[in-house]
């Protein structure tokens, strides 16, 4: 959620957003009912322009390990394409 209070001020090193969240509820007015994930777990309103994605941080080795699987499956789909040589009569 977007701290609001760090509006007009430009810190270079100061977090602007606070959280993470789970939502509980959207309202057709672009209201969303947050709450806490701590064992306290308080709800309250926001509006929803102030939230973004949240992308939990993952460590270096869960990253080589997605990157190897994706170029796996990456040569796997070239090996399964036909060629797309052109077909002489």
């Amino acid at each position: 959620m977007f701290d609001s209070k760090f509006k007009d001020f430009k810190a270079k090193f100061t977090t602007h957003w606070l959280g993470p969240y789970e939502i509980k509820e959207i309202h057709d007015n672009g209201a969303v009912k947050i709450r806490t994930i701590d064992q306290d777990s308080t709800s309250f309103l926001v509006k929803g322009h102030r939230l973004k994605v949240y992308n939990r941080p993952i460590s270096k080795e869960s990253f080589m390990k997605q990157l190897a699987e994706d170029i796996e499956l990456e040569l796997m789909a070239e090996q399964t394409q036909p060629s797309s040589s052109p077909v002489v009569e």
